[in-house]
């Protein structure tokens, strides 16, 4: 038994030749090892994160730079009808793409962060602020309290506002106009955050109107801005002031009189013809407010002889986008100067007819303007099919132009909000003489500013307190129908 013995202990294991206490020397030392480790990978990963986002932001810049603030290849047609002054400019040069090089890295990085922001969001949904986030250094009055505010506005009015600061400290050595448009698209952005931002918006504006190098086209439409924002503050004279300096401005050189404020004849300029419109429109509105019904009549009867002198094409289909765009907008301030004339007339208890003509051609007008950008057939009077196109886009001959994609756009919300107001209007005059003929202008009202996917809500461009006015008509009267 032995020998068996002995003859199996050589192919043991060896005996444990570590001790205990050796094991627990090697303990702490593995722990660090892979602590070290650990942090070494980390701090790799950190750094070739950073690099990523550095990247990924400058890239994002770069393609801003270059491409969403890209000079836009427009044509001779569109620049015929000077639709590339309309669009919006950030460089401070017509004639020149990207940012201003003069504001410096923080402040190019500021304008491209506001645009990015007004055009790609800053987040889903809406945000609460204070009055705090609207402020600046120099005392610029944001909403007071806490509202709800759409986030991509809060961004860019705070890009914006740091932007402006930067621009300040470097007035000598930016482009002309540089200053002057930060100050507008400011302007734009605070004039669309509420109510409450619209005194420091008119600020912006006034800045703007001051700092600009020389009275050019464009000054009329800051004149314009002005003008608007206060009629809406109440300051009715000065809103006139400012209108008139729009108008003078559009008129150019011409050698006509004025008749009661208005040009006896259109200026040339095709970006004069439509702001000039635009202003008479304000004006013919304001006198209307006021009460003084016979100024505003006078206003909006001149306004609309001014643009039947304007020869119109015999066919929208055969002349060219920016002619036919600009067209179309003659057709729809037309639209817009009817529907004023029409309450003018009714507050003067003139005979219902005369002001329900004048809505029937406002309706008319401006289904026309919609059935033309969205190609739908002219000679069609079923408001059926209008409704169907809202969930149309315009066009592609508008929406592939940088320069007409925006005032098409527009120009389609405004015509289904005015061919719907015309509509809804003619139910109220009308609902007392022939209630099935009012309820017949309701449900046109509906289709045109309801949504097609969702019955009995608002189409996505449709003021929510319109809607109200057109939805509770409709359904009131038919009720009342059906009883």
């Amino acid at each position: 038994m032995f020998r068996a013995f002995r003859a199996l202990k050589p192919h043991l294991p060896p005996a444990q030749t570590h001790s205990v206490q050796q094991g627990f020397t090697q303990g702490p030392i593995f722990v660090l090892n892979v602590a070290k480790r650990f942090i070494k990978f980390s701090a790799i990963g950190i750094v070739a994160l950073g690099l990523t986002t550095a990247i990924l932001f400058e890239g994002t810049h770069i393609w801003v730079e270059n491409v969403g603030l890209a000079l836009p290849q427009d044509d001779a047609e569109t620049r015929k009808w000077e639709w590339d002054i309309e669009r919006e400019n950030w460089s401070g040069d017509l004639e020149a793409a990207g940012t201003d090089p003069a504001l410096g890295f923080r402040g190019r990085h500021l304008v491209r962060a506001a645009w990015q922001a007004q055009n790609w969001g800053a987040s889903q949904g809406a945000v609460v602020v204070s009055s705090d986030s609207v402020t600046s250094r120099d005392g610029l009055a944001g909403p007071r309290g806490i509202i709800i505010i759409d986030p991509r506005l809060v961004k860019a009015e705070s890009y914006l506002r740091d932007a402006i600061s930067i621009a300040e400290e470097k007035s000598g050595k930016l482009r002309p106009w540089t200053m002057t448009h930060l100050l507008l698209q400011h302007a734009s952005v605070l004039e669309r955050m509420g109510s409450e931002s619209m005194i420091a918006a008119r600020s912006q504006y006034q800045r703007a109107w001051n700092s600009q190098p020389f009275i050019a086209p464009q000054s009329a439409r800051i004149a314009l801005k002005v003008g608007n924002l206060n009629q809406r503050l109440g300051n009715a004279d000065d809103a006139l002031a400012w209108w008139d300096r729009a108008i003078h401005i559009s008129r150019g050189s011409s050698p006509h009189p004025e008749q009661n404020g208005v040009p006896a004849a259109m200026p040339s300029s095709p970006y004069a013809q439509r702001l000039l419109l635009s202003t008479l429109s304000s004006i013919s509105a304001c006198y209307a407010t006021a009460g003084k019904f016979s100024e505003a009549q006078s206003i909006a009867e001149s306004s609309l002889a001014l643009i039947r002198s304007v020869r119109q094409p015999e066919s929208i289909a055969s002349i060219s986008s920016p002619h036919a765009l600009h067209a179309l907008t003659l057709l729809q301030r037309s639209s817009v100067l009817s529907i004023y004339l029409a309450e003018v007339l009714y507050a003067q208890k003139k005979p219902t007819i005369v002001s329900t003509q004048w809505l029937a051609s406002a309706a008319e007008c401006s289904e026309r303007v919609v059935r033309a950008l969205t190609g739908l057939p002219l000679n069609n009077g079923n408001v059926d099919q209008l409704a169907l196109s809202s969930s149309n886009a315009v066009q592609s001959s508008y929406l592939h132009s940088t320069s007409l994609q925006r005032p098409a756009a527009s120009l389609y919300r405004d015509s289904r909000r005015t061919a719907a107001e015309a509509w809804n209007l003619t139910g109220i005059l009308i609902e007392k003489q022939n209630p099935s003929a009012a309820l017949t202008a309701y449900e046109n009202a509906v289709r045109l500013a309801g949504s097609n996917a969702e019955y009995g809500e608002p189409a996505d461009k449709t003021l929510k307190v319109d809607w109200e006015v057109i939805w509770s008509n409709y359904t009131r009267l038919k009720s009342k129908l059906q009883k």
